[in-house]
């Protein structure tokens, strides 16, 4: 009776969205370290980047509910996959720290954080630091799409990475022409799409806002990505986008 009972719940935990979410990140840090990447360049980003968000979530939040514990272990892991290997540890710290405290800071009515917090946490690194942003946990597109599909299937929010690559398709073809276009499509934005754009707390949850969210980032994004190139395109849109 006992195991029935264990079995149950850890069927329950496996089932909540965001551990769905740390498993997928895990696999594609595992491929991108057996594939691409030295260990040792590697596994310091991700260490400092979630143990900084645990901690700052405790700092600013308090010994809250596992789910929370949860979400900033997301926000970290984002940031150590996105964080070129080898930079500079404190990249990491300040990228995490600032993550983190934006959904205490910077909220509305009180409660709700405005912005994606790891997003805000890498433009906020960028800007002090300059771009060491590579998305090296991007490592296999087969995965995100069917993994991170799955997921938001369940959570009913596969609208997002729809409208973002139809507009995104439709703006780079009216700014860059149609080669121009199909480079675009060999940037790393599957990771960006189905991981970070859809990220419940920041974004709508009706089917037609979303549309208009995910369509808004897409045409942002492709227009960044023309006129300033030296910044992170996806992730400066997504920022514009949670403010609006």
């Amino acid at each position: 009776m006992e195991v029935i009972i264990i079995m149950i719940k850890m069927q329950n935990f496996f089932r909540k969205p965001k551990i769905k979410l740390l498993l997928l990140l895990c696999v594609l840090a595992v491929i991108a370290l057996l594939t691409d990447y030295n260990i040792s360049n590697c596994w310091p980003l991700l260490t400092v980047s979630i143990a900084a968000s645990i901690f700052t979530q405790m700092l600013f939040f308090g010994t809250n509910s596992s789910s929370s514990f949860q979400s900033a272990a997301v926000t970290g892991m984002i940031i150590g996959l996105l964080i070129a290997p080898g930079s500079n540890l404190l990249i990491c710290l300040i990228a995490s720290f600032t993550a983190i405290a934006s959904k205490k800071i910077i909220v509305y009515r009180k409660n709700k954080h405005i912005f994606n917090p790891a997003a805000f946490g890498l433009i906020i690194s960028l800007f002090i630091f300059g771009n060491h942003i590579n998305w090296w946990g991007n490592s296999s597109f087969i995965i995100v799409i069917i993994i991170g599909g799955f997921i938001l299937f369940r959570l009913n929010r596969l609208s997002f990475p729809f409208s973002y690559f139809i507009f995104r398709i439709i703006s780079a073809s009216i700014l860059m022409g149609l080669g121009s276009f199909i480079s675009l499509l060999l940037l790393p934005n599957l990771f960006f799409a189905f991981i970070m754009l859809p990220e419940p707390k920041t974004t709508p949850g009706k089917r037609i806002p979303q549309w208009i969210f995910g369509g808004i980032c897409g045409i942002l994004a492709t227009t960044a990505y023309y006129f300033i190139p030296e910044f992170e395109g996806d992730l400066l849109a997504l920022l514009v986008v949670n403010l609006y």
